[in-house]
């Protein structure tokens, strides 16, 4: 994957190109005369190396931490409160959150004291915004607000 950028295809034809000319060339008996191709060789592949071992190293460190993000939440679900892991929250699942929890998907507060939401990483706002658990009157027609299919 290192080997594809367009800087490093073009350095590899220099390289060929170089080892070719010299290999037909007057003096192709002179083994100095294929230093410049092997050294492009050389810079290539020792790059390429480097970039394999940083973008592994990187790997890992994403990997560390999402091992570190909340990975499970409370919810009440069928009338009893149990902790289940993020991905397994359906539709209709009261989520309960408390201080610095991460709120795991779309939802409505259905009861909340003095919340306030940090929407930096969706809006890029520095502020946290105030939430309400009020629920706009409903309008004619509107279905009712507080359904699962609604949520």
């Amino acid at each position: 994957m290192q080997l594809t950028g367009f800087v490093i295809i073009l350095l590899l034809v220099a390289a060929v190109a170089s080892v070719v000319v010299n290999a037909t060339g007057p003096r192709r008996e002179d083994p100095l005369s294929y230093t410049t191709g092997k050294a492009i060789f050389v810079i290539v592949l020792l790059n390429a190396g480097i970039a394999a071992w940083t973008e592994h190293k990187a790997g890992d460190a994403l990997e560390a931490l999402s091992k570190m993000t909340q990975a499970s939440i409370y919810v009440v679900r069928d009338g009893v409160e149990v902790n289940i892991d993020v991905p397994l929250v359906v539709r209709g699942d009261i989520v309960v959150l408390g201080t610095g929890d991460v709120v795991p998907a779309d939802m409505r507060l259905i009861e909340a004291d003095d919340v306030k939401v940090s929407e930096m990483a969706l809006t890029g706002e520095p502020d946290d915004v105030a939430k309400t658990a009020k629920i706009k009157e409903k309008k004619p027609g509107e279905p009712e607000k507080l359904t699962p299919e609604n949520m």
